[in-house]
């Protein structure tokens, strides 16, 4: 039997550049992929707050109590439906008994949420207003806050999603 030794193949240094730029497009594959599902889920569905005012502060003074109106601007510029679960205003955290949804691509909707108190304190929710209509949605609601005109608050409303965004209003008679 007669081998052939004449054979010609490439060289090796031929053979490893070849082999790196298969690696390299492979890796540029891979990259463009996971970058691509990073760069969708992270178009996540985000919400705008824009306090306009705690308006009525006075009327809590009285012991007999009255009610006071924290106004909020929302805007949900995303794609998806966003649902607001709660809000915090100082010390007070309420929690709604069904979420409000904001509906994707709102601009500026008006959320009015009507906070009952007594003594100068506000202590709970007396009713939710979502562009002027108002939502068949009670709040439960923890801890209390003292209600002074003048005084600057912060708070943030929590989406179902957990995510928070601050909002800070001064209260106004």
């Amino acid at each position: 039997m007669k081998t052939n030794m004449n054979r010609k193949g490439i060289s090796n240094v031929v053979a490893t550049i070849i082999l790196i730029a298969v690696a390299i497009a492979l890796a540029v594959a891979v990259a463009v992929w996971v970058f691509g599902l990073a760069g969708s889920a992270s178009k996540t569905a985000t919400l705008q707050v824009q306090a306009v005012g705690l308006n009525n502060t006075a009327a809590l003074a009285s012991s007999s109590g009255g009610t006071a109106y924290l106004s909020l601007l929302v805007s949900n510029p995303s794609s998806a439906a966003i649902g607001i679960n709660g809000f915090t205003l100082g010390s007070i955290s309420c929690v709604f008994s069904s979420p409000i949804s904001v509906p994707a691509g709102t601009q500026g909707e008006l959320l009015v949420i009507a906070l009952t108190g007594s003594n100068s304190t506000f202590t709970g929710v007396n009713a939710i207003y979502l562009g002027g209509s108002q939502l068949s949605i009670s709040a439960t609601c923890s801890g209390k806050q003292a209600a002074q005109v003048g005084v600057q608050y912060s708070g943030y409303i929590t989406t179902v999603s957990g995510q928070t965004y601050p909002f800070t209003v001064t209260a106004t008679s």
